[in-house]
């Protein structure tokens, strides 16, 4: 088979690489069938036949090790006499090598150097393959990862965006692998289209959830979406405000950043941005009520102010609130119910019905609102009046 594939003419330098080939799957299947001998001529004796079984459970490891040494040995040294070969020939050694699987990850990781573009966007597709297949039976993919990582510096954007794609399918999880992917992709998070940036994005929030999951860090990824939130393009923005969601970032430097989006151009982003801070603080309550207080005292933004008495009236109505931040809350609104623009003096009133405040506070400031110039303002007070007094 392997003839039938690689042999075009008598090339001596091809003819040594499908001679040294053979040699390392004979020698691999040599030891297999040793192997197979001492099974077949084991005879129970007890003990010494359970010994006898660790014997050969040990001895197939190391058959198995030796035979993958041979063959990554070999195959890596086959890929410098494939230099003067044709771009064909060269990708379909790479089939062959994916065939092959983990064995032949040195060799395609040194054809990810090769001069053809479209060899190394098939060798990055082919080592994401090796990488899924070997992730899914939990076995080490850190040379993968780490080689598509690196793949991603590629001056081709089709290799760069392969690798992008296969590092996603791979998922490292190891401290090794994470250690040279999470700056990798940091770097390339301003490289290319908006829609690649949004991809890298997808990738990071991606491995950030998963450290979430198990209890580690994301302050690197977070710090890294956080960036993004500069992007030129809203899209890009928003995504990084839905990956900071995912992760579960309850940071301060998350709210900030956060609250600073409510001010964006952007529609999407300033409501992605209402919504994380919602879904974000209904955990972080007692730090983010006061830094939603302060940016509501700070803004010049109608629109901004507006948000920012949605976030603080879901809050107040869903999250783990304790007494004094409740309190807090409230007079927040309270203070909201007086602003200049009508449509966050109406937004304040609301919510305040919303939370069913009771406050003492609360009633004689409505009571106050009936006599708003706006007509949506007294209307909105009227009703939390009913509903506060209805849940009584």
């Amino acid at each position: 088979m392997i003839q039938k594939r690689f042999i075009y003419n008598t090339n001596t330098k091809r003819r040594f690489w499908i001679t040294a080939i053979v040699i390392g799957m004979l020698i691999g299947l040599g030891i297999g069938q040793m192997v197979q001998f001492q099974e077949a001529t084991a005879e129970p004796q007890g003990d010494a036949f359970s010994e006898l079984n660790a014997e050969l459970d040990e001895l197939k490891a190391k058959q198995r090790a030796l035979q993958a040494e041979w063959q990554s040995s070999l195959l890596t040294q086959v890929v410098p006499t494939l230099a003067d070969e044709s771009d064909g020939v060269k990708r379909q050694f790479v089939d062959f090598l994916e065939e092959l699987g983990s064995p032949s990850v040195p060799a395609l990781l040194a054809m990810l150097q090769d001069p053809s573009e479209r060899v190394r966007q098939k060798v990055a597709d082919k080592l994401g393959n090796i990488g899924e297949r070997e992730r899914k039976a939990k076995r080490n993919i850190d040379a993968i990862a780490i080689g598509l990582a690196t793949a991603l510096n590629d001056p081709s954007n089709r290799v760069f965006r392969e690798a992008l794609a296969e590092l996603d399918d791979v998922r490292p999880t190891s401290v090794a692998s994470l250690a040279v992917v999470i700056p990798a992709l940091t770097t390339v998070r301003t490289k290319g289209s908006s829609g690649t940036r949004s991809d890298v994005l997808d990738v990071l929030g991606r491995i950030g959830e998963n450290l979430a999951d198990k209890g580690e860090s994301t302050d690197t990824i977070r710090d890294a979406l956080i960036a993004s939130l500069t992007d030129d393009s809203s899209k890009v923005r928003t995504n990084a405000i839905a990956e900071l969601s995912d992760i579960r970032a309850t940071s301060a430097e998350t709210f900030t950043a956060l609250i600073n989006a409510l001010a964006d151009g952007s529609k999407s982003v300033r409501n992605r941005a209402e919504g994380a801070l919602i879904e974000l603080g209904k955990g972080g309550v007692a730090t983010v009520t006061p830094m939603l207080a302060d940016a509501l005292g700070k803004s010049t933004s109608p629109v901004t102010r507006g948000h920012i008495v949605d976030v603080l009236g879901a809050i107040g109505e869903k999250g783990k609130t304790t007494e004094d931040s409740a309190e807090m809350i409230v007079q927040t609104l309270l203070m909201a119910l007086r602003d200049s623009d009508e449509n966050v003096r109406r937004n304040a009133a609301d919510e305040l019905g919303e939370m069913r405040a009771t406050s003492p506070d609360v009633f004689p400031a409505l009571t106050n609102a009936l006599n708003d110039s706006s007509k949506k303002v007294r209307d909105a007070a009227q009703k939390t009046i009913r509903r506060i007094e209805k849940s009584k």
